[in-house]
Order: C-alpha cells, then sequence, then structure tokens
C-alpha cells in the first residue's frame, strides 16, 4: 500500500482581508550602532548626540529605514508571514523615533488578489506614546510551495 503524502495548505488561504497584526520593539542604541555599522549611514543626527543637540531636533534620532526595517519583520513573521516575498512599499515618515522608544509595528491586509498571489497590506508603526511615526502601503507575494 502505497503512503499517502499530506498535502500543506497554501499559507494564501488562510488570509482573508481585515487581517491584522502587531509586533512590538524596544530601539536600543545597539540596534542604531549595528544599523550604521551595517549601512554605512553615520550621519551625526543619528550617531553623534552633541551635534543632534546643536540641531532644532535636540537629541539623536533613530534612522527612519531602521525604524521602517520592522515592516519587513511583520511581513515575513505575521502577516502574510512564512513563505511572503515583500516586493513594493510606500512609505511617509511622518515623526522621528528616539532611542529607547517602544514602538508598535501594525499591518492590516486591504487587498488579496487571489490569481496574482499577491496581498496589499496598510502599514502603520507607532511610537511610544501612540503617535504615527510611519505609515505606508506594502505589496506582498505569496510564494506557493
Amino acid at each position: 500500500m502505497d503512503a499517502v503524502c499530506p498535502v500543506s495548505a497554501d499559507r494564501l488561504d488562510s488570509i482573508s482581508v481585515g487581517d491584522e497584526a502587531e509586533i512590538l520593539h524596544t530601539i536600543t542604541e545597539v540596534d542604531v550602532d549595528a544599523f550604521s555599522k551595517l549601512t554605512g549611514d553615520d550621519n551625526p543626527l543619528h550617531m553623534d548626540e552633541q551635534f543632534a543637540a546643536s540641531t532644532s531636533l535636540r537629541k539623536r534620532v533613530v534612522h527612519g529605514m531602521l525604524t521602517a526595517s520592522f515592516i519587513s519583520t511583520i511581513i515575513g513573521t505575521k502577516l502574510p508571514g512564512k513563505g511572503a516575498m515583500w516586493f513594493e512599499q510606500r512609505t511617509q515618515f511622518l515623526s522621528p523615533v528616539r532611542i529607547g522608544e517602544r514602538i508598535r509595528v501594525w499591518a492590516k491586509v486591504k487587498q488579496k488578489s487571489v490569481s496574482q498571489r499577491v496581498v496589499v497590506l496598510e502599514t502603520l508603526v507607532f511610537g511610544s506614546d501612540g503617535r504615527k511615526v510611519i505609515e505606508g502601503e506594502a505589496k506582498v507575494k505569496i510564494i506557493k510551495r
């Protein structure tokens, strides 16, 4: 008798318009230093407390793209999750994030195309005080196994 191989469920089938997910992360100085070393972005607004103090910002700010990179985290781990290939992002940076701030990254499915295997997500990032620091929209292809 032949063994029957279980059919793995298609991730796309379990995603619906209106689905939401969120993650939390506290941005540390270690995060900022690692991001700067990795990307080469050593802008003194991010890296030099004295320089930042001499500006209207008064304190160092986290790289915007470091904050936005957590959108990748939510896409790859939560919504849609494993097998998601992020291929487009519209991002608007609304407010700076500070070192030590706990961000909340949120995504919601706005559209789903079964024929294209694509979901469109509203993406938002909030600061510790609840202010919106990033808003945008992501397009993600669900890779079939």
